[in-house]
């Protein structure tokens, strides 16, 4: 059937030759029922003429009809026609063009068809119901269900100004289609898209993420310039997913737990890595199976694993186009003229059409003004000279509309360039009519773009390559040194200064800790101008530490004993707090001997500064008292720190106050494992008291004092109240923390003790290996609480009947143990059970040998 040019149609028929006789069939019904029909053969050997009529059918054509049969996702012509479809469908109003699918053959629809509406006419014999069938499936009615929401993800909006690239598109979607990434370098269906700044790499991504976003089960955006913005993007995407359940878990965990879900499923999605600095900083965050990739980047080498999309220059009529559309204009020459002067880069031709379309100054005029500032523009510089002179002309037009543009775009310019909230916006300018105003200035010149977050906070988002103009802007006209100043100022008054413990709070500190880490990557020692600098880093250190996020909290506090220790001197209180923190983070992770030196430095620094009564006195004496007593060393002296810790809180604080009440828990605990059950027993009564009084139903410490108030049930044998208790923890700490944060190894290990004594072996076995992989995971192989949980469900298997596995785990515990704590410690001692092992697997001699050895009866 001969397609005119525009000459429009109800359906288009998009079949494969074996379904020829049905084509011929719903194209009689359809068309006696009134519709305009356009059907090709795809068995026919293609040529222009043929392209030609596909792409007029696919761009006049309201709805797309699919015969679906085995052999329809065969071909690259049905495929080119559905992709086709769904971007012309993309650029249309919602609801406006629909696909519709008719089973032709017995298999289901698989993959971007899994989802949508179809009619069966697979079986139906009966001509009438066959129509019937037809019909219903012309006016939208699906014996399907609604198909599942397509979730949206971070991406930014639609840049109305987009224009051209179709080639580009086209080979992007063609690379995303192999098992390969794809790169837009500027790259497991995997793309890399590549070019200079400024030519536009990030559009064309966007681009390609709305108009094909129907061909995936979902798209996610990843900031990755830096490591944690991608992996806090990731994590983000695990809890769309259902891989964690908290809104900002252990992010390397929660990243990883995010990947792995999507080789779970059948669908695809499409992951989009923008501004990657090198493939180095994605090799391991590349998902194995379930997601097509596609990243942007200056780097220009992805051949290892991606697929390449170069991206060069607009074309000279797409750019005089572009300018010419985007300012409302016709004027031809001038546009070509401009455009020649701007070395036709998208970016640069964004701001210039956006300043012309503000003040109507001619092309030509503006040719002149940038001309003269790019030739003004150091050569070597890293990124574009026409990006410098038009976003610089930009900033002045701004400037002229609005004076307090200038020091809010040298403000931006220090933040991180994704999504800056407006919470820390407001840190730039006090009057908030003049930062609206300034806000709107830079906006109708294109340097700021309204990019609010996925939880609705209001955010803006600026351009990095606008922000490096900026930046050397504010330098040379002195409003750098005053912009830092406001950034880190309110940086400090707004970052939650509890961020180790106030849950409410880790949303905000997802949104500004990517601002932090932005001006610490770019200037890393603040301390000596900006005295608050190093207690910002410690606050997102410990938001890190409490996410078990190790390395990048070992990496910031780091940074800020160094700072007090220049700056302040080595016996300064807040040299002491540095300290304190790092123990801290070192006694989570099992280094016992490096944390001790450390406590006893930061409380030697606390009795003289601060005097032997002080809360921060009282806070070292309990946290070395806790390290004494998980080593086991030395325990008189634990004692007698963790006692002089309570009576400094009891009267600093108060008997109810949570840090009072940690060390009463705290010295009921050390006086129960070593037996003085006597003196421990009054104790062991107030910490109850104090324990139910708090137990907030959401907070995650909740968890923690859940699990004390069960120890201590358990110890009066009430097994049942105390599972109880410790089901009520773990769903908390699931809920707040993700799956796998290792306290919720400790809740696991606690909860399978109980089922242990109410004789559910398998459950508790289960819940116990649950645990190992969790503690394996977060803290390695040699670390106390992993070997001491591979030692709990070495037991357990031994009671089962399993004693070569039971001898496996015991044996790598004992030495790990024996590595780490030493010969002389409980945990040692309970690994020794691996003789039990041994017993039950007829070695009995090496039972009593290794009995023997650390001084144990049978």
């Amino acid at each position: 059937m001969p397609v005119a040019h525009n000459e429009r149609y109800d359906f288009f028929l998009s079949r494969r030759g074996s379904v020829a006789a049905v084509a011929q069939e719903v194209t009689n019904v359809l068309t006696e029922t009134g519709y305009r029909v356009n059907v090709q053969d795809y068995d026919f050997r293609p040529g222009a003429s043929f392209v030609e009529a596909m792409h007029e059918g696919i761009k006049n054509s309201r709805d797309l009809v699919i015969l679906y049969c085995a052999d329809y996702e065969t071909s690259f012509y049905t495929r080119k026609e559905f992709a086709s479809f769904v971007a012309e469908q993309g650029q249309s109003l919602p609801d406006e063009r629909h696909i519709i699918v008719l089973r032709c053959e017995d298999i289901s629809p698989r993959g971007l068809l899994a989802d949508l509406p179809f009619q069966d006419l697979v079986g139906v014999k009966d001509p009438a119901e066959r129509k019937r069938r037809i019909i219903a499936a012309a006016e939208r009615q699906s014996q399907a269900a609604p198909p599942p929401p397509r979730p949206f993800i971070g991406v930014p909006p639609r840049i109305a100004s987009f224009t051209g690239r179709a080639d580009e598109l086209d080979r992007l979607d063609a690379n995303l289609m192999h098992d390969k990434p794809a790169a837009v370098t500027q790259a497991v269906g995997r793309a890399a898209v590549q070019g200079m700044g400024g030519v536009g790499k990030t559009s064309l991504a966007i681009e390609y993420a709305h108009r094909y976003r129907k061909l995936y089960a979902g798209v996610c955006w990843c900031p990755a310039e830096t490591r944690t913005g991608l992996l806090s993007a990731l994590a983000n995407l695990a809890v769309t997913l259902g891989a964690t359940a908290a809104d900002e878990a252990n992010i390397e965990k929660s990243a990883r737990a995010a990947l792995g879900r999507l080789a779970e499923l059948r669908a695809m999605w499409l992951l989009v890595y923008d501004n990657v600095s090198s493939p180095d900083e994605v090799a391991d965050l590349l998902p194995s199976a379930g997601a097509r990739i596609l990243i942007t980047s200056r780097f220009s080498d992805w051949r290892e694993i991606a697929d390449e999309v170069t991206l060069d220059v607009l074309p000279p009529a797409e750019a005089i186009a572009f300018l010419q559309s985007r300012t409302g204009r016709s004027d031809a020459l001038g546009a070509r003229t401009l455009a020649e002067t701007l070395g036709y880069l998208p970016l640069a031709l964004d701001h210039a059409a956006a300043y012309c379309r503000r003040t109507q100054v001619r092309f030509d005029d503006y040719a002149g003004k940038a001309s003269s500032l790019t030739a003004s523009v150091p050569r070597g510089s890293s990124y574009p000279r026409s990006v410098t002179a038009t976003v610089d002309l930009a900033i002045s037009q701004a400037v002229a509309q609005c004076a307090a543009a200038e020091a809010l775009m040298a403000f931006l310019a220090q933040c991180a360039p994704e999504r800056v909230p407006m919470l820390l916006v407001e840190g730039a300018i006090d009057d908030e009519i003049e930062r609206r105003e300034a806000i709107a200035a830079l906006n109708e010149v294109s340097l700021v773009k309204h990019d609010p977050f996925d939880d609705g906070t209001q955010a803006v988002t600026v351009h990095r390559l606008v922000q490096v103009v900026a930046r050397v802007r504010s330098k040379a006209n002195g409003s750098a040194q005053d912009a830092v100043g406001r950034l880190i100022a309110r940086l400090l008054a707004i970052y939650p200064k509890e961020s180790y413990s106030d849950w409410r709070s880790w949303p905000l500190c997802h949104h500004l800790t990517p601002h932090v880490l932005a001006r610490r990557a770019r200037c890393p020692d603040d301390a000596s101008v900006f005295a608050g600098w190093p207690e910002l880093l410690d606050r997102v250190a410990s938001y890190f530490h409490r996410h078990a996020a190790y390395s990048q909290a070992a990496q910031l506090f780091g940074n800020a004993l160094a700072m007090r220790e220049k700056v302040l001197g080595s016996e300064h209180p807040d040299t002491a707090t540095s300290l304190h923190n790092i123990a801290l983070l070192l006694h989570d992770q099992g280094d016992y001997a490096g944390a001790r030196p450390l406590h006893r430095r930061a409380l030697k620094i606390r009795e003289k500064a601060l005097g032997p009564e002080h809360p921060d006195t009282a806070s070292s004496l309990h946290n070395l008292a806790s390290l004494l007593h998980d080593q086991r060393i030395d325990l008189a002296e634990a004692r007698s720190l963790q006692e002089r810790a309570l009576a400094i809180r009891e009267k600093a604080l108060g008997p109810d106050h949570p840090d009072t009440a940690a060390s009463l828990q705290h010295l009921t605990f050390m006086l129960r494992d070593w037996g003085d059950f006597a003196e421990a027993q009054p104790l062991h009564e107030r910490a109850l008291a104090s324990l139910k009084g708090r137990l907030d139903p959401e907070h995650p410490d909740a968890a923690n004092n859940l699990n004390k108030l069960a120890a201590l049930l358990y110890d009066k044998r009430d097994f049942a109240e105390a599972r109880r208790l410790v089901e009520r923890a773990l769903a908390i700490q699931e809920k707040a923390l993700g799956p796998e944060h290792p306290d919720i190894a400790t809740s696991l290990t606690m909860l399978a003790v109980l089922l242990k004594h109410q004789h559910d072996l398998a459950e508790a076995r289960s819940l116990q290996e649950r645990a190992l992989v969790i503690r394996e995971k977060a803290h390695g192989s040699e670390h106390p609480g992993t070997n001491w949980t591979r030692i709990r469900l070495a037991l357990l298997l031994l009671m089962g009947g399993r004693p070569t596995e039971a001898l496996a785990l015991s044996e790598t515990a004992l030495a790990a143990h024996e590595k780490v704590l030493g010969r002389d410690h409980p945990w040692t001692k309970e690994s020794t059970r691996t003789a039990d092992a041994l017993d039950r697997l007829g070695r009995n001699a090496e039972a009593e040998a290794l009995r023997a050895r650390y001084g144990l009866r049978v």
